[in-house]
């Protein structure tokens, strides 16, 4: 987990930030589902996607093609829970809105679930979550049913913690903190993994632009001996694409 979190805090500032955004927004939009919020809070969320989709698709050199693949943000957008306020349909743009989300990063999930096994580990912690929710209804004389022992250990594990549920024998409590610390350590295996991710997606340079890019680095002490070696690089490199 420390090399994850090394690598996440070497990668450039905007790649920090957009991996923060990203994250943030979908922590929203999860919590959105799972909680039943005031509509300021949806709204707050649509204008975050209609910003980030119109920005991208005026950036985007070509218009038509942007809108055929991002159909499902150019739904999100749409305000219809938010205008109608009807409570089956903005629970069904709020799931629309994650898995919009989703599919613009599908690539980086997919790398994120076959390199680094984590569908074996979610597969493992949502198990144990369920497993977990049976003793505590009958230790915690405060978890009538199963479903608010489940929903305890669920804001447990994401670090929320509400506080409306807590556990009062010494068991219950060792199972909270192990849930604790579970969240604490998933926060930072999830975050360091797709700095990992982010990172082995770079491409990779040919040698001879590796040459130039370091030279350039020297800026502006470069003499007239390693400009002419940087045109050289580059017209090798122009010879071999040609081949």
């Amino acid at each position: 987990m420390l090399n994850y979190l090394k690598r996440y805090f070497h990668l450039p500032l905007t790649l920090k930030l957009h991996t923060v955004y990203e994250i943030t927004l979908a922590t929203l939009v999860i919590y959105s589902i799972m909680v039943d919020t005031n509509y300021n809070l949806d709204w707050f969320i649509w204008g975050i996607f209609v910003i980030d989709y119109v920005t991208r698709l005026s950036l985007s050199p070509n218009k038509k093609v942007f809108v055929k693949g991002n159909v499902l943000e150019f739904i999100a957008i749409i305000p219809l829970g938010e205008i109608f306020q009807s409570a089956r349909l903005i629970r069904l743009i709020r799931v629309v809105r994650l898995l919009a989300i989703i599919n613009k990063r599908k690539s980086y999930l997919h790398d994120l679930f076959s390199k680094f096994n984590l569908d074996r580990y979610l597969v493992l912690l949502i198990a144990s979550m369920f497993l977990a929710s049976l003793p505590m209804v009958w230790l915690e004389p405060a978890f009538e049913h199963y479903g608010d022992a489940l929903w305890w250990v669920i804001v447990t594990t994401t670090t929320v913690g509400y506080g409306d549920l807590y556990p009062v024998t010494a068991v219950g409590r060792i199972i909270a903190i192990f849930y604790m610390i579970v969240g604490i350590s998933l926060i930072g295996i999830v975050t360091g993994t797709v700095a990992s991710v982010i990172t082995k997606r770079k491409k990779v340079l040919p040698p001879e632009l590796e040459f130039v890019q370091s030279k350039l680095d020297e800026y502006p002490n470069l003499s007239e001996v390693d400009y002419e070696e940087m045109r050289h690089q580059l017209e090798k490199m122009e010879n071999h694409r040609d081949r």
